[in-house]
């Protein structure tokens, strides 16, 4: 079902086309998670967040016969301008356009507003619901704008007549505690309730952080935290490393991890106790409080900030050296901490783990060693934080090698775009894939490319060696897409338009891991 746009506007993406984001949906601007970071165990506005993802508990993401705040929904709508068209002074004033979730509410609901105030170790959490009825329609909400400029109603080209039922607060609950972890207390508008969800507790004693890290610290450093009001501090954080075979890791996952099904789109619960198949590690992300004891003893607190799931196999007939594959399957950096290379630290500490694996960390009966490092079904955000983190890999392995493996002839020269020979030591060195090695190569011989343009003054010459780079590019994904050009019905003009739009989207994509775009 397609929103009706104005014709200007004819050319504009239909909205699954794109990744969505935090407080985009009717049903995301519904729910607020926070993160219980003061003595208070109240909410905290610098360390609240919207979730990203609800169709698991809302497929539609919309609440059935609630809508958002009246504050809520103006934010969402805000937030979609600037996802559609990068800012909110370019959409047209007009159309007022909002989510297409938005097109299942009439203004005629009550409003709901549920907030989840997870516990420092984000392993309980607490509900407050506030419902509210909405102002009149046609009055003005935001007094600094002229009623002309007020939020419009969605239009589509498919009407919906259906009435929609009003789900119960119950039911609500009910529907995001696949995605919470256990429930600790539910509150509606100001009343503490047990009779919201089964099993909800009443006593928050253990409400608390944790006093040691769940596995063993690997990794310790400092980082800057800015919160939503923009204040900043700096942060002490730890990564460790836990087996899922612990029964107290096991757990404390089972805990946390219906948490990611906010965030990642395919997001699902795995019993990282089961051994079937292969085993499973956790690496965790913990943010460290140090407190004083009346006496002046200096002792320590831990809270959440992230995690990665890793799931070993072994390959005996992988080529050319046999061993265990780890996995990423899940990734997780709560959004309070995002945007701060938490993210590459943790993935940098996956590829330390294997480095380090047959001499630190492998059973002795087995001595097989981590050959690779892949990941499983990546989103868009973390391929590009995969290649980052490759490339700088690739950049410290290749500056260490100089002298002991070939030279690169000269970017004018066409060998200089001939495939390597060094692919295959390359990729087992750095423990990633043959697919993922080359890719490095090409981004390193783009960021040469781009090295020599900016002493070259010969434009004829400089068009030669981009064509060459291109064809270089275009080979490498032909010989890796073979079926999808395969399946091009308009034969070769098809493919050649095909590979032109590959190119393009690879090209913008190395330019953006070497910061030129």
């Amino acid at each position: 079902m397609k929103m009706k746009m104005s014709s200007n506007n004819d050319d504009i993406c239909d909205d699954r086309d794109r990744e969505p984001v935090a407080g985009l949906s009717a049903a995301s601007s519904c729910i607020i998670l926070s993160l219980c970071l003061d003595n208070d165990r109240k909410l905290s506005p610098s360390s609240q967040f919207f979730p990203v993802y609800t169709h698991q508990c809302f497929p539609a993401e919309y609440i059935s016969g609630w809508q958002p705040m009246s504050s809520a929904e103006q934010s969402s709508q805000q937030v979609y301008q600037r996802w559609r068209y990068g800012s909110v002074g370019e959409a047209p004033v007009a159309m007022q356009e909002k989510h297409a979730s938005y097109k299942n509410i009439d203004g005629q609901e009550k409003q709901i507003e549920v907030n989840v105030l997870l516990s420092p170790s984000c392993d309980k959490c607490k509900i407050g619901v506030t419902t509210s009825t909405p102002p009149p329609l046609g009055s003005n909400v935001n007094t600094d704008e002229p009623a002309t400029k007020k939020v419009k109603k969605v239009t589509f080209e498919e009407a919906d007549d259906k009435s929609t039922k009003q789900l119960s607060i119950d039911d609500v609950i009910k529907k995001i505690q696949s995605s919470i972890p256990p429930i600790v207390s539910v509150t509606i508008n100001g009343s503490s309730t047990s009779t919201a969800t089964d099993g909800a507790k009443t006593d928050t004693t253990d409400f608390n952080y944790l006093s040691h890290p769940i596995g063993a610290v690997v990794k310790s450093y400092k980082r800057k935290i800015k919160y939503n009001n923009d204040t900043v501090e700096e942060g002490d954080f730890v990564i460790t490393l836990a087996k899922g075979s612990d029964p107290s890791v096991a757990s404390y996952h089972n805990a946390i991890q219906p948490l990611a099904r906010w965030f990642i789109e395919t997001a699902d619960d795995v019993n990282i106790s089961d051994e079937d198949g292969g085993f499973w590690t956790v690496m965790y992300l913990f943010r460290k409080h140090d407190d004083k004891s009346p006496d002046n003893m200096k002792s320590s607190r831990y809270s959440l900030a992230g995690y990665i799931t890793l799931f070993h196999f072994h390959a005996p007939f992988r080529k050319p050296n046999p061993g265990i594959i780890v996995r990423v399957c899940q990734a997780l950096i709560l959004p309070t901490y995002q945007r701060a290379g938490h993210g590459s630290d943790l993935l940098l500490s996956v590829h330390e783990y294997a480095d380090r694996y047959l001499e630190d960390f492998a059973s002795p009966s087995t001595g097989m060693d981590i050959v690779e490092v892949n990941v499983e079904d990546p989103a868009p955000g973390f391929v590009a934080l995969r290649d980052s983190v490759d490339y700088k890999r690739f950049v410290s392995l290749s500056e260490s090698m100089r002298g002991t493996i070939g030279e690169f002839p000269d970017v004018t020269s066409k060998d200089y775009f001939q495939p390597s020979h060094d692919v295959l030591s390359i990729s087992s060195l750095l423990k990633i894939t043959k697919c993922q090695t080359e890719m490095m190569h090409e981004i390193y011989k783009l960021a040469a490319v781009e090295r020599w343009k900016k002493d070259s003054k010969d434009n004829e010459r400089i068009q030669q060696v981009e064509t060459n780079y291109r064809l270089m590019v275009k080979k490498s994904l032909r010989s890796h897409r073979t079926e999808e050009l395969g399946a091009c019905e308009g034969g070769k003009e098809e493919q050649k338009a095909l590979l032109a739009k590959w190119f393009d989207q690879t090209h913008n994509q190395y330019r953006k891991i070497l910061g030129l775009v």
